[in-house]
């Protein structure tokens, strides 16, 4: 027959519930950044490179077109 521990399923909460509070947390303060952006005038953001191309990706491109 299964065994649940209480305490450690408390604890496991507990903690689950401030990970998810710092996540909120980290959340909000992202959206203040960016509506602080728009309120500023600012549309869109170019960045340099994509930051979905991994770095191999990124020295593969300069190597092929150096500028």
């Amino acid at each position: 027959m299964p065994i649940i521990d209480v305490e450690e399923n408390i604890n496991n909460l507990r903690l689950h519930i401030e990970q998810l509070t710092q996540e909120v947390f980290r959340q909000q303060g992202m959206l203040q950044t960016f509506e602080g952006f728009k309120k500023g005038g600012l549309t869109q953001i170019e960045l340099p490179n994509d930051p979905n191309q991994s770095t191999t990706e990124q020295l593969d491109s300069i190597q092929e077109n150096p500028e």
